[in-house]
């Protein structure tokens, strides 16, 4: 294998990587959320929040940063 293919294989499997683990994310916070709400519709949207900022912390590394913005 040529020098450019042994940095595109590297490069693959951490992208492989890391889309495993946000299917992993995504799933564990899609159980959380599949789970009955007994609280009231503000403490749902709540809960719906803080699942969107899960997914977003994942997906974003500045997102501490960004979120001070708004």
């Amino acid at each position: 294998m040529s020098q450019y293919d042994t940095e595109v294989e590297k490069r693959l499997k951490a992208l492989e990587a890391d889309v495993k683990k946000l299917k992993e994310a995504v799933a564990s916070l899609s159980q959380k959320a599949a789970a009955p709400v007994t609280s009231a519709p503000a403490e749902g949207l709540d809960h719906k929040v803080e699942i969107l900022e899960g997914v977003l912390r994942l997906v974003e590394p500045n997102f501490d940063k960004l979120s001070k913005k708004f």
